[in-house]
């Protein structure tokens, strides 16, 4: 297992997804290279957040609870402690795209459109540019 550090620590990578086979999914995927945290809530996404400080987050739109997706980046992106967090928003919602993208979403994709494999490269340059790699 190659885990990607930087500073001498392992990056964080808090995953909020209520859909318990695509959490087992990205689990699989990430967990050799990443130390994953896995939500299945808003209120939970944005309490882990707070006190865990990911590097990176994966959110889902459609969430159970108070909080969806929407609410969980906008609560990420006002606090000074989370705002600058890359978000990158994985959901079923193509009307969502734009707007998560203004509200600070780092990038956004379709659930249809995109694989693991694609979102893992994604996390690995996000990962070198925050290490000064690239």
């Amino acid at each position: 297992m190659v885990q990607i550090c930087y500073i001498d620590s392992v990056i964080k990578l808090l995953i909020v997804e209520d859909d318990v086979l695509l959490g087992d999914a990205y689990r699989g995927k990430f967990s050799g290279k990443y130390d994953v945290r896995i939500v299945i809530n808003g209120k939970s996404g944005v309490d882990v957040s707070r006190t865990w400080k990911p590097d990176f987050i994966i959110l889902d739109i459609y969430l159970p609870g108070k909080l969806d997706g929407i609410d969980v980046l906008r609560e990420l992106k006002k606090d000074p402690e989370t705002s600058k967090i890359p978000v990158l928003v994985v959901t079923n919602l193509p009307d969502a795209i734009r707007k998560v993208k203004a509200m600070g979403a780092e990038e956004c994709y379709m659930k249809t459109d995109v694989s693991l494999d694609f979102i893992e490269k994604k996390l690995d340059e996000l990962a070198a540019n925050k290490d000064g790699l690239v």
